[in-house]
């Protein structure tokens, strides 16, 4: 499957999170083993936040 994530006009409600609640709910992403896509499109929205803070990923 080749998904890519295109923000939309409208804050999407995973960019509407703070850090903290964007990064725990990334974790428990990975722990519950979800779908790659749904990892990834995380993975983005931290990415474009705290680029810094995202090498681990």
């Amino acid at each position: 499957m080749d998904y890519h994530f295109t923000p939309s006009p409208r804050p999407s409600s995973l960019e509407l999170l703070t850090d903290e609640q964007l990064f725990n709910i990334y974790e428990l992403a990975v722990e519950a083993k979800a779908a790659p896509e749904f990892i990834e499109i995380i993975e983005d929205v931290l990415m474009k936040r705290r680029p810094e803070h995202c090498e681990s990923y």
